[in-house]
């Protein structure tokens, strides 16, 4: 406790110069707790997808085009198929071009796909009944500022510039999808067909979910091969393996990330040393006073890297706990994940950013710490003198 005391008095004296490495450090922690959760809730949704028994079917010849929607006709009646839905994309705005929303629409059998959805019955229902029906992810409705029953229009991004009403009847309340905007497919393409953009029922992709995970393997074999010759010829993966290829498509994220931590990480410690070196250039003289009324440098360094370790633990803390709070609810990836995620910071990766901010505050204090231990009191006066 005398030691705890001693720590709080030293980083009071200077308090100015205290606060302001506080706050650094704070900020830092902020940018690198926010760094360290991209990699990681892109390995969540790609972990979270191992598991859900389904099928992503593209185009084998080109899987940027698309699949015909009765496909899902002859899929459902294959040995091990418990569901079949198209879905196709819709790139839109809200309001403005700085508004993006990824819209899905699908067809009626998105309950049976995707249970994970949560769609509840009476938003099944009321989809049903109202063709302009949306349901939308918890983080984009926030984002928004959305409200149940609220009418918004939707307007394309590409040339034709088309603009699609809806009414929002639902919540998607799985963190899976946070961000997605999910509405009927039959109405996108009634829209389509009258601004003339084509009567043809294609899906961008097929989804189709298995009834056990012995039978997804054989399940995608079967279908690659019963379309196989077709003019439509598929290729069947697991949605994990899809999303994985979407976000390996980003580019080698992962590197860009480390990079800019290993960054973050460099310059607060070059600022942790700097604060460092002056606070123990102001402490030689006191140094040198108590190891000559007998305190030993274990006692002296445990003080001394103590405040080092508080100024990052507060500092981390503050840090980690604005970023805890911000995003821990999740926050759109924008429709770069097609709704599939967000970032989420959570309470064990907090802890671990201001683990390592207290870290690399005692790191940094390890060479001026040392040097001033080691000067003997004698000279320690004269140098101060």
């Amino acid at each position: 406790m005398k030691l705890f005391k001693l720590i709080v008095r030293n980083m009071r004296r200077n308090l100015r110069r205290t606060i302001l490495t506080t706050l650094t450090l704070a900020l830092a922690t902020f940018i690198y707790t926010i760094l360290v959760c991209v990699p990681a809730s892109m390995d969540k949704i790609v972990s979270d997808a191992s598991g859900t028994l389904r099928l992503v079917v593209l185009n084998r010849t080109a899987p940027w085009e698309d699949l015909p929607a009765r496909y899902c006709d002859e899929i459902r009646e294959m040995p091990g198929a418990a569901a079949c839905v198209g879905f196709t994309g819709w790139f839109a705005t809200w309001r403005n071009p700085s508004e993006p929303v990824f819209a899905i629409a699908g067809g009626p059998e998105m309950p049976q796909v995707f249970p994970d959805y949560q769609i509840t019955r009476d938003q099944q229902a009321t989809m049903a009944r109202e063709r302009r029906a949306a349901v939308v992810g918890r983080v984009l409705m926030k984002k928004y500022g959305w409200q149940l029953g609220q009418q918004i229009t939707l307007r394309a991004t590409s040339g034709d510039h088309m603009q699609l009403p809806f009414i929002i009847t639902g919540m998607m309340e799985a963190k899976r999808y946070p961000n997605l905007f999910l509405f009927r497919r039959d109405y996108l393409m009634e829209a389509r067909k009258a601004h003339g953009l084509g009567a043809d029922d294609i899906a961008w992709e097929l989804f189709v979910r298995a009834d056990s995970a012995s039978t997804l393997a054989p399940l995608a074999k079967e279908i690659d091969n019963h379309f196989r010759n077709s003019d439509y010829e598929t290729r069947s993966i697991t949605e994990s393996d899809a999303l994985a290829s979407g976000l390996s498509a980003l580019g080698n994220v992962r590197a860009i990330i480390f990079a800019l931590i290993s960054v973050v990480l460099l310059t607060v410690l070059l600022i942790a040393a700097n604060s460092t070196a002056m606070m123990v250039r102001d402490r030689i003289s006191e140094v040198a006073i108590m190891r000559a009324l007998g305190f030993s440098r274990v006692q002296l360094a445990g003080m001394l890297f103590g405040e080092c370790a508080a100024i990052g633990i507060v500092g981390g803390a503050i840090g980690a706990g604005i970023a805890l709070k911000l995003f821990y609810a999740g926050v759109t990836l924008g429709v770069v994940l097609e709704g599939n995620g967000a970032l989420w910071v959570t309470p064990t990766q907090a802890i671990n950013a201001v683990t390592v901010a207290a870290i690399v505050c005692v790191v940094s204090g390890l060479i001026p710490i040392v040097e001033a231990l080691r000067i003997p009191p004698a000279l320690a006066f004269r140098q101060v003198v």
